[in-house]
């Protein structure tokens, strides 16, 4: 069995702490398609993590449905829903590594993790850290509602508990079993005691049946009184509206209508994924430069968790300047140092130019002291060939882009290179005419 560092993207040949490399097959197909990690209880006991910690974190990051079960003459199984790949599943596992296997001092694999108060932490056992680990994940709810054993192989499981309940219900059924029957031995007295249970038992519910229609005729005057409020108050906001039917259309326009981009390349979802990735490139650097097909794989894991209606192409490249360039300061060295990693965003797949020239306006809506180099970024977009001459003064010039996110800020900025773009274009047309009329 292929065996690889802890985590997978140690280069280190003499490292010691290994672990099998995972292994993954894409079973059935439509709604039933699903991915099985072959290997998954090996691996996890070789980071000395239970293997239903790491299938859960695999159906956590992906958003999909995972199961791990270990059944007589089935063995372990680790099933994600859907089809996913097997680097994919790789490069998720790193990430739990960093965030419950590896000690915060010496990045060593050494570290105990215990469940306290319904907080996830641990101690290293190489250079005695001690402290809390990412308890706001979400599978962190999952670890502190089952926590792991002694051996950190397993979980505190409750079945044990569950089979004692099953084992009293198994008794009460059979105890219940040997009153019939001495019910049925035991003749007229114990039958009339048992009338007189069905009475006392069928007056009961007499009195619960009455305690529940006075129960259901008071909801019923609350919610007559409820409804009456309501409609007096759409009738008041109704009112309100009509008053006012302008302003609520000049403050649409203001927030830039139902267009999706301006919306998402500034929510939540993708600040917080930024902010991962700033991380995610800030560590890979302390140990060596990050190579662009780790933050490539990272971005793209974040797409398919997320789905790409809601994180599509041309957000992931906005995303990727951010995460870059995290200082905010974007010029032609910056981009020029970045190229490889741009180079594979752009594609993979390949995306068209105004999404590209959309990514860079947006980066510098939020990003206002960048706007003074964007000529020279103008130049390395052209010559980089992300955007022909066409395209660029299709987008600037006739004002394709208008609207967008940046734009205004963007030409006015970019004004003296596409004036230099027009002049060169013109000179090289005059050339050829003259080129023609020679000959």
């Amino acid at each position: 069995m292929a065996m690889v560092n802890i985590p997978s993207t140690c280069d280190d040949p003499q490292y010691r702490y290994k672990m099998p490399r995972l292994i993954s097959k894409k079973e059935g197909r439509g709604n039933g398609s699903k991915t099985s990690i072959c290997n998954m209880a090996d691996v996890a006991r070789a980071l000395k993590r239970p293997p239903q910690y790491t299938t859960k974190w695999f159906g956590a990051e992906l958003g999909a449905q995972s199961t791990y079960t270990n059944k007589e003459g089935e063995g372990e199984r680790a099933i994600v829903n859907g089809h996913h790949d097997t680097p994919i599943f790789q490069t998720m596992l790193d990430k739990f590594i960093e965030k419950y296997v590896l000690c915060e001092n010496c990045h060593l694999p050494e570290i105990d993790m215990n469940v306290k108060r319904g907080t996830i932490i641990a101690k290293c056992a190489a250079c005695g850290w001690a402290g809390d680990l990412d308890n706001n994940h979400k599978i962190a709810a999952f670890v502190s509602k089952n926590p792991p054993d002694q051996s950190g192989l397993g979980i505190v499981n409750l079945a044990v508990e569950g089979s004692k309940d099953m084992k009293s219900k198994e008794e009460k059924r059979k105890e219940r079993e040997e009153k019939r029957k001495a019910k049925a031995d035991g003749g007229d007295g114990e039958d009339g005691a048992e009338e007189e249970d069905d009475e006392a038992k069928e007056k009961r519910r007499a009195e619960r049946r009455a305690k529940k229609e006075a129960s259901g005729e008071k909801k019923e005057k609350k919610e007559r009184s409820g409804d009456k409020k309501e409609r007096s108050g759409e009738k008041k906001s109704s009112s309100k509206k009509e008053e006012k039917p302008a302003e609520s259309e000049d403050s649409g326009d203001a927030k830039g209508g139902d267009d999706e981009d301006d919306v998402l390349y500034d929510s939540e979802i993708v600040k917080e994924v930024i902010k991962v990735m700033k991380e995610f490139i800030e560590s890979k650097n302390k140990s060596g430069k990050v190579k662009p097909d780790d933050i490539f794989e990272e971005l793209r894991m974040h797409q398919l968790r997320i789905g790409v209606k809601l994180f599509d192409h041309k957000i992931r490249f906005y995303v990727a300047l951010e995460s870059l360039m995290p200082s905010g300061a974007m010029d032609a060295k910056e981009i020029t140092e970045h190229k490889q990693v741009l180079d594979k965003i752009l594609e993979s797949p390949k995306i068209p130019a105004s999404d590209v020239l959309w990514g860079f306006d947006a980066y510098l809506s939020q990003n206002e002291k960048s706007v003074r180099s964007y000529p020279m970024v103008l130049k390395v977009i052209y010559d980089e060939e992300w955007a022909t001459e066409e395209e660029l003064t299709k987008y600037y010039t006739d004002d394709e882009g208008a609207g967008e996110p940046g734009f205004e800020a963007a030409k006015k900025s970019g004004e003296p290179f596409l004036k230099w773009l027009a002049t060169a274009e013109a000179s090289d047309d005059d050339d050829e005419d003259e080129d023609s009329d020679a000959s």
